[in-house]
């Protein structure tokens, strides 16, 4: 038991010294730009995400994407005034929603994401994203060409 406490504790340090922030590590989406510019609706479900809202809605907002592009906020029955503050922005690109009461067998977030595309329509794409994340002003220019990339190479394999 002993010996397996150590080996944890000696993984934690590697991780934690030569791994810097591992749990940040991701992908890097590099800029690009899209050929085409198809509609996307941006779909963010939030539960009591205030601290943070304004923050990752404006860097929705000022992406330098060329094409159109709207974004759903479903406030999940959050007690902290997401919504609230969601909607003092005052953009007419962001749409923010009161979500329902979760049915049973769904898990709360799907449902709110579930109530965010329900209410975006029919957009070529959809970006679903977290609240609590700040996007690079590319990021949605790059994700529409990386996808634009990947459906013309569909099949090619």
């Amino acid at each position: 038991m002993t010996l397996l406490v150590i080996l944890s504790f000696l993984i934690w340090v590697w991780l934690l010294t030569m791994r810097g922030q591992f749990w940040r590590a991701g992908p890097i989406l590099p800029a690009a730009v899209p050929s085409r510019t198809p509609p996307v609706a941006v779909v963010v479900p939030a539960r009591d995400e205030a601290p943070v809202i304004e923050r990752s809605l404006r860097s929705l907002l000022n992406q330098n994407y060329p094409g159109q592009f709207r974004i759903t906020l479903v406030d999940d029955q959050g007690k902290d005034g997401t919504g609230m503050l969601a909607r003092s922005i005052g953009d007419s690109r962001l749409t923010v929603l009161t979500g329902t009461a979760r049915p049973a067998g769904w898990a709360g977030k799907l449902w709110a994401v579930s109530q965010g595309v329900t209410a975006a329509g029919a957009p070529e794409y959809f970006f679903l994203t977290d609240a609590d994340i700040e996007h690079a002003p590319s990021h949605l220019s790059s994700l529409v060409a990386m996808a634009e990339h990947s459906s013309s190479h569909y099949g090619q394999w």
